[in-house]
């Protein structure tokens, strides 16, 4: 029996796609994308997992390009660039209300610290609490078990009792391995579909 829901954050309730992301900011800089992409690329991990911040990554940008903006500046067109290519999944976020008041419910995020203050910004992360587990925050990204340990011991049920739904089968692996149930997000109709077949909706 379901007693639990974990969703992802990006590809499910937030649609943002990085080279799309890197595309635009390298426009927006007039700098060159494979560069920059590589420059991601190498420091991808790190950002995930907090280690550096984007602030720190926007540094090394200015001094790799010679750029004449401040690392500050930087972070406010990093965001800027974030926000006009994000799209927010809100039928999905409404569904997610009225599931929250028959089940818990919890959210697993890989993502960089400027993006988690973003959607922080907008108070979505509020209905997740305690179960709220941002990769840069926590220091842990999945597919590692310990986050979803963690999420596991804070929403106070048995793995077998938590739904995981992600738009990446790759994490899959991983939380079956501690017994949870798994759904692919594929789109909204596809999904409530499911979440209805199991009476979650």
């Amino acid at each position: 029996m379901i007693k639990a829901v974990i969703f992802d954050l990006g590809g499910v309730i937030a649609f943002n796609d990085l080279n799309v992301f890197l595309k635009a900011f390298a426009k927006e800089l007039k700098i060159d994308f494979d560069l920059l992409k590589q420059i991601e690329k190498e420091n991808h991990e790190k950002l995930i997992l907090g280690k550096i911040s984007v602030k720190e990554f926007c540094n090394s940008i200015r001094t790799r390009f010679d750029l004449e903006y401040d690392s500050l500046t930087l972070m406010t067109i990093w965001e800027k660039v974030y926000s006009q290519n994000v799209k927010m999944n809100t039928d999905l976020f409404g569904k997610i209300i009225e599931i929250k008041k028959k089940f818990k419910i919890g959210l697993i995020s890989n993502l960089f610290d400027v993006t988690a203050q973003y959607h922080q910004r907008q108070k979505m992360f509020f209905y997740f609490k305690p179960a709220l587990f941002l990769s840069c925050r926590v220091g842990l990204a999945k597919p590692d078990p310990k986050i979803f340990e963690r999420a596991i011991s804070v929403l106070g049920v048995k793995g077998s009792e938590i739904l995981y739904i992600d738009d990446n089968e790759e994490y899959f692996k991983a939380v079956k391995k501690l017994g949870m149930k798994t759904l692919k997000f594929e789109d909204n109709k596809q999904v409530f579909k499911e979440l209805r077949k199991l009476k979650i909706l």
